[in-house]
C-alpha cells in the first residue's frame, strides 16, 4: 500500500516531458554558481522511490538505523535530489527534516540557499516555530540568507501571529551581517500584502521604522493591500501619511485608490482623486486611468 502511494506521488515525474517541466526551474537556480556547489545529475526515479519509502517507513526510527538504510544511496544525493524528496512529501515535514539532517553529514553534499529555503518552507508549514527559528539561525550563520528567505520567514511568522519574531527576524539577520536593506524590506511588505497579511506588514513597517525607513514603495504596497481587503479607512491613513512624509503617490497607487473607491460606490471621492491628478499631474495620467473613470 505504501509503495503504491509513493509511486502515485512520483508517477508524474516518470514522464520525461513532465519531469523537465517540474525540475527545470530548480535546475536553473541550482546551475547558478553563486547558489550551488554541486553538479546537477539526472535523478533516478527508482532510487528516489526507494529513498522516500525508507524515509516514510523509518521517520521515527533511530538515527543509526535510518542512516544505515540510506548510506548505500549516498552517491545519488545532490541538491536536486533533495528538492525532489521535499516535493514527494508535501504534507509531512518529519521525513524531509530527517533527510535534511542526514545529508548535512554526506561528504560530497553541500546545501545552498535553494535547498535551505525549501527546508525552511517545509518546517514553516509544520508550524513548529522553535524548529523554524533554529533553521533561520543556521541559515544566517552559513550566510545562505536571501530575499526569498525573508519572504518565507515573514509569511510563516505572520501566519502564526508571531509578530515580535517578525520584527526580530530582521534584527537576527542583521546580526549575521545581512543588514537592513530597503529593497529586501519592500519585497517582504509586497509579499505579505499579496498574501492578505496587511495588518502584519503594517506592524512590521512601523516597528522597524528606525532601522529601515519606509519609502514610497513601502507605502504603495500597504495602500494596495488595504484596498485589496476593502479597508479604505486604513488605506486613506497610509495615503495621508505617505503624502505628509513627502512621497508623491505614483499613478499605480492613484489608480489602486480610485478603483477601490469606485468598487465601494464612493464615486465622488474617486473623481476627486482623478481631478486632483488632472490638475496637478496631468502628464502622469495614463490610458488605464481614463478607463477606470469610464
Amino acid at each position: 500500500m505504501l509503495i503504491r502511494r509513493l509511486k502515485t506521488l512520483l508517477k508524474p515525474l516518470s514522464d520525461p516531458h513532465l519531469r523537465l517541466i517540474a525540475t527545470e526551474s530548480t535546475q536553473n537556480q541550482l546551475s547558478n554558481p553563486a547558489n550551488c556547489l554541486n553538479p546537477i545529475t539526472p535523478i533516478n526515479q527508482l532510487t528516489l522511490l526507494k529513498v522516500c519509502t525508507i524515509l516514510y517507513q523509518q521517520q521515527n526510527s533511530s538515527d543509526s538505523r535510518l542512516h544505515s538504510s540510506l548510506s548505500s544511496y549516498n552517491p545519488s544525493f545532490n541538491p536536486e535530489f533533495f528538492l525532489q524528496v521535499c516535493n514527494t512529501f508535501p504534507y509531512s515535514w518529519r521525513p524531509v527534516y530527517r533527510f535534511f539532517l542526514y545529508t548535512q553529514n554526506v561528504p560530497h553534499f553541500t546545501h545552498n540557499s535553494v535547498t535551505f529555503n525549501k527546508m525552511l518552507d517545509v518546517v514553516g508549514k509544520s508550524k513548529n516555530i522553535d524548529l523554524f527559528w533554529e533553521t533561520c539561525q543556521e541559515m544566517g550563520k552559513l550566510g545562505l540568507v536571501n530575499d526569498k528567505t525573508f519572504r518565507i520567514a515573514l509569511k510563516t511568522l505572520a501566519l502564526a501571529r508571531e509578530l515580535k519574531k517578525c520584527v526580530g527576524f530582521f534584527h537576527l539577520m542583521n546580526g549575521f551581517g545581512v543588514g537592513y536593506k530597503s529593497e529586501t524590506f519592500n519585497t517582504v511588505v509586497e509579499s505579505l500584502c499579496k498574501d492578505k497579511l496587511v495588518e502584519e506588514a503594517k506592524f512590521v513597517t512601523f516597528k522597524l521604522k528606525e532601522c529601515v525607513e519606509p519609502n514610497g514603495v513601502t507605502y504603495k504596497w500597504l495602500i494596495w493591500g488595504f484596498c485589496d481587503l476593502g479597508n479604505l479607512i486604513e488605506a486613506s491613513k497610509i495615503w495621508n501619511l505617505m503624502v505628509d512624509e513627502g512621497f508623491e503617490p505614483d499613478v499605480e497607487v492613484v489608480e489602486t485608490m480610485m478603483e477601490a473607491l469606485f468598487k465601494t460606490n464612493k464615486y465622488d471621492e474617486a473623481m476627486k482623486v482623478f481631478q486632483m491628478m488632472r490638475v496637478k499631474r496631468m502628464h502622469d495620467l495614463e490610458l488605464s486611468s481614463y478607463r477606470l473613470v469610464i
